[in-house]
């Protein structure tokens, strides 16, 4: 076992390298933000629980099992074992035809960012969902904060093309 500040030198590289993997992973499965929010907390302590054996070449596709694995839990814990939504939240959602509206639009965003080039739904998701700076998006993208500022506006150009499609569809 390792010891402790070891631990977390090796946790803050992990992050530091696959951070934005993690979170481009996490928001296509989840397309939501209370999930993607408490799936992302179970991955990250799972790649602390693991964080010995997540060093060599097949590290992506650990974290990338680690992904799914949080999905479905988080998933597990909104629904239930059972498959049955929480009362709370049964009672918190809108009338069906606005349930329905609401949720196919929201899928819709989910798909589009999915669809964006790499870098762009990395920095759409940092900058919308996770409320990052830019100055933090660049140094988690390794990259300066003018380029951090282009994904983001070229992510956002994409993504009105395509909703505005979906909204002529709609209405």
């Amino acid at each position: 076992m390792m010891e402790h500040q070891k631990r977390l030198e090796a946790f803050g590289r992990l992050r530091e390298q696959y951070g934005g993997f993690l979170t481009v992973v996490l928001w296509k499965l989840t397309g939501d933000r209370e999930l993607f929010a408490e799936a992302t907390q179970y991955a990250l302590l799972e790649m602390w629980r693991h964080v010995e054996k997540l060093n060599g070449k097949n590290t992506a596709a650990y974290i990338y099992r680690i992904a799914l694995s949080a999905n479905s839990k988080a998933w597990r814990e909104r629904v239930g074992r059972n498959g049955q939504i929480s009362h709370d939240e049964a009672i918190s959602s809108s009338g069906p035809a606005e349930h329905v509206l609401n949720g196919e639009l929201f899928d819709g965003v989910r798909k589009a960012i999915a669809k964006l080039p790499g870098r762009q739904a990395e920095a759409i998701v940092m900058r919308y969902f996770e409320q990052e700076s830019y100055q933090q998006m660049a140094e988690k993208m390794a990259c300066s904060e003018d380029a951090a500022r282009s994904n983001v506006s070229k992510g956002l150009s994409a993504l009105r093309s395509k909703l505005l499609k979906l909204v002529e569809r709609a209405g």
